[in-house]
């Protein structure tokens, strides 16, 4: 009887050890995210990165950009009547999200 209430507690233990490494993020693919959300209202804003559009964002829209850790100049520029938002240099760390909001 013993051993059976030993091998119970192990179980117990294993179960518990199990349950808080699911909280853990595992997910980290050695990259950063950037979050660019489109605040305005009537303004279609280009996603621009080093240069390089990385498509646009419609009037209250969010999109998440996948980065490998390195600094970059990024901006919004509004091509449908609005202003964008002013060129911002941002250094990504893998493993973290920086969102911004441009209301231009």
């Amino acid at each position: 009887m013993k051993k059976f209430g030993k091998i119970l507690a192990v179980i117990a233990v294993l179960v518990i050890v199990s349950l808080s490494c699911t909280k853990l993020d595992l997910t980290n693919d050695g990259m950063g995210t950037l979050t660019l959300t489109n605040s305005s209202y009537n303004t279609v804003q280009r996603i621009m990165i080093n240069g390089v559009s990385y498509g646009t964002l419609d009037p209250g829209a969010k999109k998440d950009i996948k980065l490998s850790p390195a600094t970059y100049s990024w901006q919004l520029v509004g091509i449908s009547g609005g202003t964008g938002c002013s060129a911002a240099s941002l250094t990504v760390l893998a493993g973290y999200r920086y969102s911004y909001e441009c209301r231009g």
